[in-house]
């Protein structure tokens, strides 16, 4: 029989109620009693460490060390770190959402280990940059495009939606902004991001369509420029019902990742016919969404209010319908992204951390790393 393992109950308490679960939820995942649950978190006994574990990895998406402190720890919230949103959406997230975000915050602390807190970049992005009211929004796009390496003629020149997510993704990397994904369980959500000055996260939804994720990525670059945290909701109408002062924010981000993927300049001189065709040949062209397409139209008042909730609906519904499903390994190396994943082995093979380290970091048993391994590099 396993022993049990002397941490601290008060943090187990903090760790479950942070995330909005009750004892009868825990017990339930556990598959233990809940007087079992309350007893660990009374300090009257503990888990087991495979039980912890599963606390900390599954469930609490924390740290395993944080449950040895001697103190629980002060930290951001969502209500802190999401400024730009109203307090009543806040305290509305879903568990699942208040989980990813604990998870990102675990990223974030990662990335601070694996850079031994240096910078991961000799210029952060985010901090080059800061947006507000009266920011040139095509200006700024224009000199952020110049950052990250790419011109819209090489855009033309991608073959595929995920070509394109995929060089954005190693574009941000490059200048310090790391990019996770992973599945919501939620198309409420396309994706949020946390600000800080050394290690900015963004985290993507990967259920939502790769046209969508591009978006997303530079709607969350954006809210970092205003040196805050965001969350991208996939109905506009959610922004809609919200206070003036809060629904500024979200149109910023909106306009900038508008102008940075589509600029309005070269969208000017494109054959606008109202058709879905030609809605779907300038998605192509661009490496956009469709959505993002009519948006231009709607803005530039090629159509109306209508017409665009007419047919963004039609293609949430079509692709609701999708065939879901997907290999294990890839999947997790798409959550990952290739940066992290270099990183992380970099200092494997370097014996700078353990095997058992390296599978904390990657969110994988140790067990399964020589078969992640090969999946990533072949």
């Amino acid at each position: 029989m396993s022993e049990s393992i002397p941490i601290n109950a008060d943090i187990l308490k903090w760790a479950r109620t942070s995330i909005g679960l009750s004892i009868e939820e825990v017990a339930q995942k556990m598959r233990r009693k809940k007087e079992e649950i309350k007893d660990w978190e009374l300090g009257q006994s503990a888990p087991t460490y495979a039980q912890l574990e599963k606390l900390a990895y599954h469930i609490y998406k924390r740290p395993l060390a944080v449950f040895f402190f001697p103190d629980v720890p002060i930290e951001e919230t969502p209500k802190t770190e999401f400024r730009t949103l109203p307090n009543t959406l806040i305290e509305q997230l879903p568990v699942e959402m208040i989980k990813l975000y604990r998870k990102a915050k675990i990223f974030q602390f990662n990335l601070e280990e694996l850079f031994e807190n240096a910078k991961p970049a000799e210029v952060i992005l985010v901090d080059k940059y800061r947006l507000d009211e009266h920011t040139n929004i095509p200006l700024l796009a224009e000199k952020v495009r110049k950052d990250l390496g790419y011109s819209i003629n090489d855009q033309f020149t991608w073959q595929s939606l995920d070509e394109a997510f995929k060089k954005w993704r190693k574009a941000f990397e490059s200048l310090g902004v790391f990019v996770f994904k992973d599945a919501f369980h939620n198309d409420d959500f396309s994706g949020f991001c946390i600000y800080d000055n050394k290690y900015p996260i963004i985290f993507i939804n990967n259920s939502m369509p790769d046209s969508r994720q591009i978006f997303t990525l530079f709607h969350e670059l954006g809210h970092l420029f205003y040196h805050l945290g965001g969350i991208d909701f996939r109905d506009n109408r959610v922004l809609e019902a919200i206070e003036r002062k809060y629904f500024k924010f979200e149109m910023g981000c909106n306009k900038f990742a508008s102008e940075i993927i589509v600029p309005q300049k070269v969208f000017d001189v494109q054959n606008l016919q109202v058709s879905e065709r030609q809605f779907q040949l300038l998605a192509n062209k661009f490496s956009v969404s469709r959505e993002v397409i009519l948006r231009k139209y709607l803005d530039n008042g090629l159509i109306d209010n209508e017409y665009y909730r007419k047919m963004t609906e039609k293609w949430a519904n079509q692709y609701k319908n999708r065939k879901k499903g997907g290999h294990y390994y890839y999947t997790q190396i798409a959550y990952l992204g290739n940066t992290y994943i270099n990183l992380v082995f970099g200092k494997y093979y370097q014996n700078k951390i353990s095997a058992e380290n390296l599978s904390s970091y990657l969110n994988i048993k140790e067990t399964n790393i020589s078969t992640f391994e090969h999946y990533a590099f072949g």
